[in-house]
């Protein structure tokens, strides 16, 4: 990086001895220098070319003294860092100079390598505030920009959000449509709140944010913020306590930060809370109050737990609160206790005995007590618009089709429980459909059910999409099954690893429901052809042997099995699924995933195509049956015959 210098000085052969010193950095483009004779000349110099970043100066010149250009150079450009040249040894003049706000100084005759070091010293400072000014109007625009879109956004907002209210107030409204409904105005509301989370969070980084001080009643107005919440909690039926020992009367407290702090630390408490109690308690402390939320909750892992507060940190690939999407609702508690003064702690516990799991915030706050009669707006009730989260999905029927074929699983891993509940009862007309609220929770009952397809979310708890695919990719019982990514990342990078670790195809949100639709047609289309294609390798007598042919791994393995003992009456599916390590159940499922036969009828099969490779090499129908492990060549005969649609004799003699 360049750096333009000023020198100043009335001595016209200072020029001069500088071009040569400086010859090689100057041509290399390290410095460039810009020479004037007195202070005036400097002046306009300075004013002219706002890119200087140092100004060498004499301070005993004609005209203008460096003293008074020092002076003045603040109100030109106040990035511009002076080091004086001066022939005096006093140290008067030299303190004088400091104090006017030089920044070094040396003295003639001029040490070049003091001088060198003296302007790189120098140079490093300016360069350094130069970045953190363009650093600062790019925050600047930064909040300028969020401010924009926020207002921007909310007008199309406020056009969904208004409308569907008024929709919900009509009396011969429809249940289903009802629900509809809600999920649309809840979610759009969602948005608002995040959208003005965002624009809070970087005026407070701004400093843009001022404290609104209002006389009220703090601890009746904190039991209203409490109360607004207790639907939710009685939904999930969990017990939401409100307790302070802090007399009514009135206090002087800015109403607006502490119901947002509040409302985000409930909504998470409530959000990560499966059963329990959710304790609010405010406390009179000698500086103020102390604000308490506690749950009894999951709770967050200790190497997460000094990030909380971070904004968009990831731990394991996964956000410390999941539902907290944005990464900022933490971020903006804590920045809203320091704007008031305050201090923010948290302690939690994971997997503890009974009661004893969950997390507690606790913020220690100033606080003045004051009378009604102080010249202060007055605290109005909170504002707060708290939706009531869906009630849990009524699960689909097992064939919604009413068909002897049930119709293909669908598995949906999806930690949004309102997206969750929406694609499950989108689906469910189609498919039978299953899902799980996390990815461990998902790998689980993928291994259990085995399903035909599976849609995961990315960022999840416990078990993100990319450690899911890698477990499911790793498994031989889950290998085969199809999985599609669902994530709010459109980056190429994240679409790139989930297709490299083994997903199927990548949908970005929001996505279309239909377009999801012919996804899953297509994919599971794909398996049929493929279960197809299984089935006639098997079924078609002239077709090469199996073993020589499949290319699935679980396959081929279960085939060598069959073949090693294959004049074994005995073999049975028990015996398959302890070679193979795994249940009958998912053998079971397995098997039909992948050749739409069931272990028993896959065995036959595979005995029966093996019997034609026998008949071929000069066996008779007997010798051949007991080969390929029938008890009796009469029943072999009939197994054949009704399989291939002829006698074994008569394939042999065709």
């Amino acid at each position: 990086m360049k750096t333009k210098i000023l020198l100043v000085d009335d001595e016209v052969d200072l020029e001069v001895l500088f071009r040569q010193r400086f010859r090689q950095s100057i041509q290399n483009g390290t410095y460039e220098f810009v020479f004037a004779q007195d202070g005036r000349q400097a002046l306009r110099l300075l004013e002219e070319q706002p890119d200087i970043d140092l100004l060498l100066s004499d301070i005993n010149m004609p005209g203008m003294d460096g003293l008074t250009l020092l002076d003045r150079l603040q109100h030109i450009n106040p990035m511009v860092r002076t080091v004086m040249i001066t022939a005096y040894g006093d140290m008067t003049t030299i303190r004088t100079a400091m104090n006017r706000g030089a920044f070094d100084f040396i003295t003639k005759p001029i040490n070049f390598e003091d001088l060198e070091a003296t302007i790189q010293k120098t140079s490093r400072y300016v360069h350094q505030l130069r970045e953190t000014q363009e650093l600062k109007a790019v925050d600047a625009m930064k909040t300028r920009f969020f401010t924009n879109i926020t207002h921007e956004l909310r007008s199309p907002l406020s056009l969904i959000i208004s409308p569907v209210d008024k929709l919900l107030e009509a009396p011969d409204l429809s249940v289903p449509l009802q629900q509809q409904l809600l999920t649309v105005r809840r979610n759009a509301r969602q948005i608002l709140r995040l959208l003005n989370q965002l624009l809070a969070i970087n005026q407070l980084e701004a400093r843009q944010v001022e404290l609104v001080e209002q006389v009220g009643d703090l601890p009746g107005f904190v039991g209203q913020v409490v109360d607004l919440f207790k639907p939710s909690a009685d939904i999930k039926q969990l017990a939401l306590v409100y307790q302070t020992d802090m007399p009514t009367g009135y206090y002087r407290f800015d109403a607006g930060k502490w119901e947002t702090i509040l409302a985000n630390l409930l909504t998470n408490a409530i959000q990560f809370t499966p059963t329990g109690t959710i304790t609010v308690s405010l406390y009179q402390t000698s500086a103020g109050a102390r604000l308490s939320v506690r749950d009894t909750g999951i709770g967050i892992t200790a190497h997460k737990l000094p990030h909380v507060f971070d904004r968009y940190y990831e731990g394991d690939n996964q956000r410390i609160r999941a539902n907290d999407s944005t990464g900022i609702s933490l971020s903006l508690v804590r920045e809203l206790t320091l704007r008031l003064g305050g201090q923010i702690t948290v302690q939690s516990q994971v997997d503890g005995p009974p009661g004893t799991s969950g997390t507690e915030f606790v913020l220690e706050l100033p606080l003045q007590r004051t009378n009604e009669n102080e010249t202060a707006p007055a605290v109005a009730s909170p504002s707060l618009l708290v939706d009531l989260p869906t009630l849990p999905a009524t699960p689909a029927s097992a064939n919604p089709s009413g068909t002897a074929e049930a119709p293909p699983l669908v598995l949906v891993i999806e930690d949004n429980p309102e997206l969750r509940e929406f694609m499950v009862a989108e689906l469910a007309t189609t498919y039978r459909v299953r899902s799980a609220a996390n990815g461990y929770d998902g790998w689980v009952l993928a291994k259990e059910e085995l399903p035909s397809i599976i849609i995961t979310d990315l960022m999840m708890p416990r078990l993100d999409g990319y450690a899911l695919i890698e477990r499911l990719k790793a498994d031989p019982v889950t290998d085969h099954i199809p999985l599609v990514l669902l994530s709010a990342s459109a980056g190429d990078s994240h679409r790139l690893k989930g297709l490299a670790l083994g997903a199927d195809d990548y949908l970005t949100k929001p996505f279309h429901l239909d377009e999801l639709r012919l996804r899953l047609r297509n994919l599971l289309s794909r398996q049929q052809r493929l279960q197809e294609h299984y089935r006639q390798q098997l079924a078609q007598p002239d077709s090469t042997t199996p073993l020589q042919t499949v290319s699935d791994q679980f396959l081929r393995k279960l085939y060598t099995l069959i073949d090693e003992h294959l004049d074994d009456s005995t073999l049975s599916v028990e015996w398959l699924a302890d070679e193979l390590a795994m249940s009958r159940k998912a053998l079971y499922l397995k098997v039909h995933n992948l050749t739409h036969l069931s272990p028993v009828e896959l065995i036959r099969q595979y005995r029966l195509r093996k019997a034609i490779d026998l008949l071929r090499l000069g066996h008779s129908a007997a010798e051949t049956a007991y080969l390929v492990g029938f008890e009796t060549p009469s029943y072999f005969t009939k197994v054949f015959r009704e399989f291939y649609k002829q006698t074994p004799t008569a394939y042999v003699k065709g």
